[in-house]
């Protein structure tokens, strides 16, 4: 393994002026679109044939232009996602692929985490101060509870649209750290690092913006389905290419739909989230007729009780994300932290994690029972 030449981007971005970040992000999109434009056969991570035992005729990869790999043959095999092997996942054992449809795909990464709440006594702390008097409880038994509604649904949310759900290669993590450039010419991209965990997923599943242009404000509604124009057969090639690469901008969309976050939100819920899907689910039953076909029985049987528990549980859970983002506020910590500082600053956080545990403590406790609460399943403790 080589150290990569140049100086990680993030460390000049800011500096730069308007016009070469918008050249340094056109070449990024280039990447991008070059990987896509990829033909791959089922789902999982691209080995050295020879490496993998066993290869079938469809896990093999075609490749057009054989010019610099002459005598080397390509295979799809397990995957390398990171989803399967964080947290302790690696020591589980689960089908890591490959798979040949979406419906497996999806499927296994739920069962993955089922697998997962199945062999840990404990999950990973969720996103939120919660677990206090009267706030959101997370149990193992909701995660459970909504992955296997999820698997009762896989199968009637995939995409016609077999262009989005194609074995896609992406990189997940383009921030700056991981892009390497020219420091005299910050336009000159050298290296593009962090490329262990790329895998073959789902097109829709993984397409995304580059975490270097983080977009944070609100995403313009009321964008009208997007088709090709009545005259296409009459455009010329060019203007054909343009008309489908719009249609197909506009077919990601899908990736916010509910069938889509019904889709890609599973793979997550052994860490976070099982209120956000099963409040989903909820309302694909709502919907079923329209989302899913009329002539389909729906396998959902959500109660009035239940849909009423859930607007309970979707405050307090609301609640706590908000306790959270207010407490790291105060610390002057980023949403998300984990506790981890740079040892140069560890001795104010430290000092400063305190101050605001005690004021925490102080004015959401009303009695000595409730602070005694909080203190047992706070999530910052120095260890």
């Amino acid at each position: 393994m080589e150290r990569s030449r140049g100086v990680e981007l993030g460390k000049l971005w800011d500096d730069i002026p308007g016009p070469d970040k918008f050249e340094i992000v056109q070449q990024l999109v280039g990447f991008e679109m070059a990987l896509v434009s990829i033909r791959f056969p089922i789902y999982g991570s691209i080995y050295y044939a020879n490496n993998l035992r066993n290869v079938d005729s469809n896990q093999m990869i075609e490749l057009g232009n054989r010019k610099n790999t002459v005598g080397v043959e390509f295979a799809v095999g397990p995957t390398t996602n990171r989803t399967f092997f964080d947290d302790g996942k690696d020591a589980v054992d689960v089908r890591r692929g490959p798979w040949t449809s979406i419906e497996d795909y999806v499927s296994a990464c739920a069962n993955r985490e089922l697998a997962c709440l199945q062999t840990f006594s404990e999950f990973p702390r969720p996103q939120g101060l919660f677990y206090g008097p009267g706030q959101y409880q997370p149990t193992a038994q909701r995660k459970q509870e909504a992955l296997q509604n999820v698997l009762k649904v896989a199968k009637f949310l995939s995409p016609k649209d077999k262009e989005i759900s194609k074995p896609a290669l992406w990189h997940p993590d383009l921030h700056g750290d991981n892009i390497f450039v020219n420091p005299d010419q910050p336009t000159e991209i050298i290296s593009i690092i962090d490329w262990q965990a790329v895998n073959l997923s789902p097109l829709f599943l993984q397409a995304r913006h580059p975490a270097l242009i983080e977009f944070e404000g609100p995403i313009p509604e009321g964008l009208k389905r997007i088709r090709l124009p009545d005259n296409f057969d009459d455009l010329s090639p060019e203007e054909q290419l343009e008309a489908k690469k719009l249609r197909a901008a506009h077919r990601f969309k899908l990736q916010n739909s509910l069938a889509g976050q019904i889709t890609g939100l599973p793979g997550s819920l052994f860490s976070d989230g099982e209120l956000i899907v099963q409040g989903m689910l909820i309302r694909l039953q709502e919907e079923w007729a329209t989302s899913v076909g009329s002539s389909i029985p729906c396998p959902l049987s959500f109660t009035e009780e239940d849909k009423k528990q859930q607007n309970v549980d979707e405050a307090k859970w609301a609640s706590g994300v908000e306790l959270m983002e207010e407490f790291l506020g105060q610390v002057g910590a980023y949403r998300g932290w984990n506790g981890w500082v740079n040892h140069n600053n560890y001795e104010h956080f430290r000092v400063q994690l305190e101050k605001c545990r005690e004021e925490f403590l102080n004015s959401h406790s009303v009695t000595s029972e409730e602070r005694s609460q909080w203190e047992a399943v706070w999530p910052f403790t120095d260890k």
